[in-house]
């Protein structure tokens, strides 16, 4: 389990820990008013209850709310700061110290009262309330340590104060004893629930992960929210074909391990740019890659986040030069807008995110043309309308492409 895993497994115990403190203060909060209202609205015989001290009545559930808030407060705090679990020997001292409270009130009343058998009195059955909740603690060996320690506390009492232990005693003991068995199996159920849980997700986000390496982000994204689909339909992009130049020349020469080392230089420098127009690299083609804005996630207007993308490339390619992270590179950019179709193709065993249609041709012949017009940035008539710094652009009219009939008119942006 990786370490933001461990630490999101780390803060649900600590919440279900938290849950736990909460509800025991609402019982014994619910407790007092129910005092309250018995003794304000009924007529009861204290003698015959055996309770009529005000530590027996009153002291013991605001004993109990006290500590567990104080607990409360220290466990919101650690989800707050480190989000680290408590330590297993405060938790044994805190089990420990629950458990004493009611036998407190136990010991207290038969001392009081010695004709009365408290043991057969509702408090009793109080210990019951800590042993159900332990399951929240999601730790077996916690929740039979809470069974155990009652169990135990039961017989002593039975020993100690009413100096017997019949037939009638060792089946309540032993049912304290199994209910914190029983507890402690449910919280390491619970707990193995929340752990598998845990790891489906991490493992579920390693794929996210790889299979956002291998597309983008944005593409994985979309289609976890379409359960693993992406429908195709009809969108306005600006496509944009890049391409380093002279990539033969470099890697005459060079070693497989120099060239995929200046490669993930450039494209670190690439998916840096385009990721920061809102765009997406579709494929990366060796000594270029095909860049898509405005698919799968629409923008307002592609065609400008597409022109500043590539100038923000120039510019880090040019920063990274000075700075000697990359050798002197040279490219060519090509960009045209238009309608496409967007979506998985392939069958039930392979499928891609594909963007099809005249504009990804027309892209890339447009990037073909830097080597003949020796630019950097050619784009398209429509790229250029729906651009803010038509100033610095140079038209190119009547300019044949390969497999179009009508000449188009190109513009240099850089």
């Amino acid at each position: 389990m990786t370490a933001t895993f461990q630490q999101q497994f780390n803060e649900e115990i600590l919440r279900s820990e938290r849950r736990r403190t909460v509800i025991i203060m609402l019982i014994f909060l619910f407790a007092i008013c129910y005092r309250i209202i018995v003794t304000l609205f009924f007529d009861i015989d204290e003698e015959i209850m055996g309770l009529n001290s005000f530590s027996t009545v009153w002291l013991f559930p605001v004993m109990v709310i006290l500590f567990e808030l104080f607990s409360f407060l220290y466990i919101h705090k650690r989800i707050k700061t480190s989000k680290k679990n408590i330590p297993l020997f405060m938790q044994y001292l805190n089990t420990a110290f629950e458990i004493c409270l009611p036998s407190l009130i136990i010991f207290v009343v038969a001392k009081q009262y010695p004709d009365y058998d408290v043991l057969k009195s509702p408090a009793f059955y109080i210990y019951f309330i800590f042993i159900i909740l332990s399951t929240l603690r999601l730790n077996f060996l916690l929740s039979f340590f809470t069974g155990l320690l009652a169990s135990a506390s039961y017989v002593l009492f039975s020993y100690s104060i009413y100096h017997h232990f019949d037939s009638n005693d060792a089946p309540k003991a032993t049912i304290i004893l199994l209910s914190g068995v029983a507890a402690g199996l449910v919280a390491k159920q619970i707990r193995n629930g929340i752990n598998n849980s845990v790891q489906q997700a991490e493992k579920s986000q390693k794929v996210a992960n790889l299979f956002g390496q291998q597309v983008s982000k944005e593409i994985v994204d979309k289609m976890m929210e379409n359960d693993g689909k992406i429908e195709s339909r009809r969108m306005n992009v600006a496509i944009m074909f890049i391409d380093i130049r002279n990539f033969t020349n470099f890697a005459t020469g060079k070693s497989p391990e120099e060239i995929v080392q200046y490669q993930n230089a450039f494209f670190t420098i690439v998916v840096n740019a385009v990721s920061k127009h809102g765009g997406i690299v579709n494929q990366f083609l060796g000594d270029g890659c095909m860049t898509t804005f405005g698919a799968p996630l629409t923008l307002e207007n592609p065609s400008q986040k597409a022109v500043d993308a590539g100038l923000e490339l120039l510019e880090q390619l040019d920063i990274a030069r000075q700075q000697n992270k990359i050798i002197s590179t040279k490219v060519g950019m090509g960009i045209h807008t238009g309608e496409v179709i967007t979506g998985n193709i392939g069958n039930a065993h392979r499928q891609q995110y594909s963007i099809t249609g005249s504009v990804v041709i027309l892209a890339s012949r447009i990037e073909q043309l830097n080597k003949k017009f020796h630019t950097q940035m050619l784009v398209s008539e429509d790229v250029a309308r729906h651009i803010s710094n038509k100033a610095s652009t140079e038209l190119f009219n009547d300019i044949e492409l390969k497999g179009f009939d009508e000449p188009v008119s190109i513009y240099k942006v850089a």
